[in-house]
């Protein structure tokens, strides 16, 4: 079995995590950039059906799209209409409705975090979950399902909003696009190495994420993982 992983791409880190989410290269930047289109178009409507001579109006038409940045950053409604036109849904996992899914995070699918400008996927591929963040340096590793909550505590702290994604998630495609598909075996179960035999010409050889496996728990390997990431800037 196969895990697809988009890395860093300029600051299309929306577009990755959204793959990544969905484990194939459905979108590009181009399409991202289409929904970004959209939204403006539908928001244009509706100011204008409150008059096209009105203020807001004006200075809405005056000023570029909200939901692009010259960079690429693309916005959270872009990000959240890519994931509901696949029959998904995203909801903030602070929202009342999510508190099961806080209390037993690792009886859900998928969650999609973002801090600034920086987005992540955290999903269970075949009942074993993955930190499919695109700044990883040495790829996606797994997270263990007893320190899932912890991980996610450890992003809510780093200031990420975190959402969890519900429905049926469609199935892998075969397009290998921008990514890369990585065999499980060369995944790393420790936390902090990733692909085992590196990415970007790092972590050569067989990592296993430093020291002994009663060096260090999964736990402190992944809270350490996180705060590493944080660190890390498009």
């Amino acid at each position: 079995m196969e895990v697809y992983w988009e890395p860093q791409k300029a600051a299309f880190c929306g577009v990755h995590a959204v793959n990544n989410l969905i484990q194939g290269p459905l979108y590009s930047e181009w399409d991202f950039s289409q929904v970004a289109l959209a939204l403006t178009e539908e928001e244009r409507k509706l100011m204008a059906a409150q008059g096209t001579d009105s203020k807001d109006y004006l200075v809405f038409m005056a000023k570029d799209s909200t939901h692009v940045d010259e960079s690429g950053n693309f916005s959270i409604e872009v990000i959240k209409k890519a994931i509901t036109n696949m029959n998904l849904e995203i909801t903030s996992l602070n929202h009342p409705k999510m508190k099961k899914a806080k209390q037993e995070p690792h009886k859900e699918i998928a969650f999609i975090c973002n801090h600034a400008s920086h987005w992540l996927t955290i999903r269970k591929i075949a009942g074993v979950w993955y930190n499919l963040n695109s700044l990883l340096n040495n790829g996606p590793h797994t997270i263990g399902e007893t320190y899932l909550g912890a991980f996610l505590q450890q992003l809510a702290l780093d200031k990420y909003s975190i959402f969890v994604i519900r429905g049926r998630l469609p199935d892998p495609l075969q397009e290998k696009g921008n990514g890369m598909r990585i065999a499980v075996s060369k995944i790393s179960t420790k936390g902090t190495k990733g692909i085992d035999m590196g990415f970007k010409g790092e972590g050569k050889g067989k990592g296993n994420g430093g020291g002994t496996g009663a060096a260090k728990s999964d736990l402190e390997r992944a809270l350490a993982l996180s705060r590493q990431d944080q660190g890390t800037e498009e």
